[in-house]
């Protein structure tokens, strides 16, 4: 039999499921801190071999390093849910986020490439970075949201200057703020994160 709540019931079991989704937030630390060095290492990889090599197009291969990097990445999220006990409602909103971000980057990255084969114009390469950094910043503000965590509302607006930035500057330099969007965004909060929950466990 279902049971009516009050309106504080209600209130107080929304805050209690909140609070299981922030600890377990904790546990989720190692995924900021992977895709952040991850991206971050490719992002300058990529800045270099624009600089070094002959046909500087094909240093944009460098990025399907991130395919086995989702792979890595599935296993430090088993890892993790084997540490996590109880899994609320708010925890399964906040995965489906990024899942869909992973999704969505996946999909606007076909469309552009196609578009721009097609009418054969590569400028609309130049927009990748700058509307990808427009997409994680929309997720860290829902992640904000969700976890009440407000670290992620300062990434969020990080990455969105940071994408306006982009569209002033020539394209190479779009994958050094990248890193370092990454390196602020997602390594340091990661690294924030672990500290608290050694702290906790002190």
């Amino acid at each position: 039999m279902e049971k009516n709540f009050n309106h504080e019931e209600s209130l107080t079991l929304i805050n209690e499921m909140i609070g299981r989704a922030r600890n377990n937030v904790h546990n989720e630390r190692m995924h900021f801190i992977f895709w952040g060095y991850t991206v971050a290492a490719v992002a300058i990889l990529n800045y270099a071999l624009l600089h070094i090599l002959k046909n500087p197009n094909q240093s944009f291969w460098f990025w399907c390093l991130t395919i086995p990097a989702l792979i890595v990445s599935h296993f430090i999220g088993k890892r993790g849910k084997k540490v996590v006990l109880v899994k609320t409602h708010i925890d399964k909103i906040g995965n489906m986020l990024w899942k869909g971000h992973v999704v969505g980057v996946a999909v606007f990255l076909i469309i552009i490439f196609a578009a721009a084969i097609k009418h054969e114009t590569p400028q609309m390469f130049t927009l990748i970075n700058p509307i990808i950094m427009v997409f994680v910043g929309i997720c860290e503000f829902a992640s904000a949201c969700i976890y009440r965590y407000k670290v992620w509302y300062w990434v969020a607006a990080l990455f969105w200057v940071s994408a306006i930035v982009c569209a002033f500057l020539p394209v190479d330099l779009h994958f050094i703020i990248l890193a370092l969007c990454m390196i602020a965004g997602f390594v340091v909060p990661g690294h924030i994160l672990n500290y608290q929950l050694k702290k906790s466990h002190a």
